[in-house]
């Protein structure tokens, strides 16, 4: 006797293997006419289906949302977004920390499978292979960060634009030897922040010394203070700092105190990100704000549309940024 299996269904049913698993284990999040095509081929195989697809009511369906670090406070706002969309659609949301690379892969698709996750959302840039390998198990949705080489939906921002815009308006309040304090490197934000700021300079024609553009490997306070220290404390000075965080831009107020220098009359700072600290330091902080809460909830809400249909187009989204103008400029 043939052994039928989930596979064998699918291929009957004409839809993947994860669809199937779903309409056994989480049919409430698949649409009716998909839920009666598995029934029919599985009557067709002669598999009893009444016991099988009995769900308990207090069986949720789960959604891995897996970020860099907890300790970035720009990740609350949108850990916070998709909560909301979780929790309106009945899932329960669960947060995973670890920076995702070849070494630490399996184990988090081993994760994926023993808590029956019906969805993740990565705000890890993932390797293609790697996503690939994260689709077999579950649908996926890229949040901020995301691989413009692989063909998976994401929610993000246009962040060379908008770094182009902010040093732009740097240069027209007479900023004109700006420095750049830049994250770590293998983050997309990082490369295209730094993109958007060299065209600026570019179409300025405004030429900077090498060593005003610092590359930090983690988004540090203490380190920024360390390095905009050594900036400060050279003969040949930057009178304006554009920070890819808010966090940057803390550090290059405090350090500006530290060499009696005024912010905004002796140093202008433009931050990034908008999360609460750039409205609490004395000055406030100029910063570019991202639509943190918009892009977890969107983000949410396009990964359950794939869950109820795997076989949807999911077109990605980049999500409009706004400069708000404080104190510090």
């Amino acid at each position: 006797m043939k052994k039928i299996t989930v596979s064998l269904i699918a291929e009957k049913a004409q839809v993947s293997p994860a669809t199937v698993s779903r309409v056994l284990n989480h049919r409430e999040l698949v649409k009716e006419p998909t839920i009666q095509r598995v029934e029919a081929a599985m009557r067709e195989l002669g598999c009893q289906i009444e016991n099988t697809v009995t769900v308990s009511k207090e069986t949720q369906p789960l959604i891995v949302l897996n970020i860099p670090g907890i300790e970035n406070a720009f990740y609350q706002e949108i850990i916070r977004g998709a909560r909301v969309s979780a929790k309106a659609h009945g899932c329960h949301l669960l947060i995973h920390e670890s920076h995702l690379n070849k070494g630490n892969l399996l184990d988090f698709c081993n994760l994926l499978r023993r808590v029956d996750a019906a969805g993740v959302i990565l705000l890890n840039r993932v390797s293609e292979e790697g996503l690939n390998q994260i689709r077999v198990i579950a649908p996926l949705v890229q949040c901020c960060e995301y691989n413009e080489h692989a063909d998976y939906p994401y929610v993000s921002i246009d962040d060379s634009r908008a770094a182009e815009l902010a040093t732009e308006y740097l240069l027209s309040n007479g900023g004109s030897k700006i420095a750049l304090i830049n994250g770590p490197g293998n983050f997309k934000y990082a490369r295209k922040r730094q993109e958007g700021f060299m065209n600026a300079l570019r179409k300025a024609e405004v030429m900077i010394p090498k060593q005003w553009i610092v590359q930090l490997p983690e988004v540090s306070y203490e380190m920024a203070y360390a390095a905009v220290c050594r900036l400060l404390n050279s003969d040949s000075r930057p009178n304006a700092f554009f920070t890819i965080s808010d966090v940057f831009a803390a550090a290059v107020i405090r350090a500006a105190k530290r060499f009696h220098l005024h912010v905004p009359r002796d140093i202008l700072v433009v931050g990034f990100d908008n999360i609460e600290l750039s409205s609490m330091t004395s000055p406030s902080i100029t910063t570019v704000n991202q639509p943190k809460f918009q892009m977890g909830y969107t983000a949410c809400e396009m990964l359950l549309e794939l869950i109820e249909d795997p076989q949807e187009e999911m077109k990605s989204l980049l999500l409009d940024t706004e400069l708000v103008i404080r104190e510090s400029t």
